[in-house]
């Protein structure tokens, strides 16, 4: 019996369903919200669909997995997904808490439940932030979509009550056989160096230790995105804190950027499902950040390798190891070239010359190669 209440974190029920959908439905224009994203007639659908249901069930399986579906197709070269586990259903079966490193708050989740539908297997419950939810109607479709919302901001004390908080919603959702997702850490990765938080780590194990670990059959999920629809905007974030020793965000520019990373193009995308972690110690060395790297291990070796990353690579001079089986055609270099023109007109060389906003997207770039293979730069 858990001791909080978590009457505003938790998603909505079934009982709750047909009135917040109902509700929904009225709040947007769906019809024009959708169009852009899936085409007019899967938006038609779902406008019309989304006030008649009852079921949180219902709504992932007439609304949510339709409207993935089509977004995937119209913007990815496809999706692929492999496995430690001998069989998907040893994989996917369990409880688990699912940790993926962390690229777009959308479609990282999105990817893992589609994968978990599309073979027969309830969605996750997700985390999202509390800074991504501006507005009702957000909320509510979120909380519609199995999400619980993770409290950001506030004292100290607020924050470890919070952190207190949702490590114990995720374990009584595990307990009920409920599945979770949450991103390795807060926020995303500007310089393609995924890692594992260890206070994420120490917030899920902060009441129990080996026992409670245990209990969240972690097992993580590598991404692989082929393309980064935002590589913009994060080179020139990079480059504005190198020369000038700051960043500050244009009004709206966060919203801006996760339109940008729904909508656009993202190449071949893979999800590698990894085996469970399990508890380890390690004289002198704080227990968070062992596991944190075991999990940063284990999303390191699932990686898939694109050639973009094997031209970043030799853009930087960079030494490939001698056994590798990295192929690049004439199509991928051009693909490549013209990915570096487009970077470099988006950003203009006032800021600083093309040939440092080429090096720093090839940094950016590499970096799924470097931890694969755990090269040096």
């Amino acid at each position: 019996m858990s001791k909080h209440d978590f009457e505003h974190i938790r998603p909505y029920s079934d009982a709750e369903t047909a009135s917040v959908a109902k509700t929904l439905s009225d709040s947007r224009d769906w019809m024009a919200l959708l169009t852009p994203l899936i085409g007019a007639d899967n938006a038609e659908e779902i406008a019309e669909a989304m006030p008649f249901m009852q079921t949180v069930q219902e709504f992932q399986d007439e609304l949510t997995f339709p409207f993935l579906e089509a977004l995937i197709e119209g913007t990815t070269d496809g999706v692929t997904v492999s496995f430690d586990a001998k069989t998907v259903d040893l994989a996917l079966s369990e409880a688990t808490l699912h940790l993926t490193n962390h690229k777009d708050i959308v479609l990282d989740p999105s990817l893992v439940n589609v994968a978990r539908m599309g073979n027969g297997y309830s969605s996750t419950e997700i985390g999202i932030g509390d800074n991504l939810l501006s507005k009702k109607w957000i909320e509510d479709l979120v909380r519609l979509n199995r999400c619980f919302v993770v409290p950001r901001g506030g004292s100290a004390r607020e924050r470890w009550a919070s952190s207190l908080l949702v490590s114990d919603y995720i374990r009584s959702a595990i307990a009920r056989g409920q599945s979770v997702w949450l991103a390795q850490k807060e926020g995303r990765a500007k310089n393609g160096k995924d890692s594992t938080s260890p206070a994420l780590i120490r917030m899920l194990i902060s009441e129990g230790g080996e026992t409670i670990w245990t209990g969240l059959n972690v097992r993580p999920i590598s991404l692989s995105y082929e393309w980064d629809p935002c590589d913009s905007f994060k080179v020139r974030e990079l480059l504005m804190i190198e020369k000038h020793g700051s960043y500050e965000k244009a009004a709206g520019e966060d919203e801006m950027s996760m339109a940008i990373g729904i909508t656009g193009h993202k190449g071949r995308v893979h999800l590698h499902f990894c085996d469970t972690i399990s508890w380890a110690e390690e004289a002198g060395v704080r227990t968070e950040r062992v596991l944190a790297a075991l999990v940063d291990k284990s999303i390191f070796s699932g990686y898939k390798i694109y050639p973009n990353q094997i031209l970043a690579a030799k853009y930087l001079d960079i030494a490939l190891p001698s056994n590798n089986s990295f192929t690049v055609d004439s199509n991928d270099k051009k693909l490549f070239e013209t990915r570096l023109k487009d970077v470099v007109s988006f950003i203009g060389t006032e800021l600083c010359s093309k040939e440092e906003i080429e090096r720093m997207w090839c940094e950016i770039t590499v970096q799924p190669l470097l931890a694969k293979h755990q090269i040096t730069s």
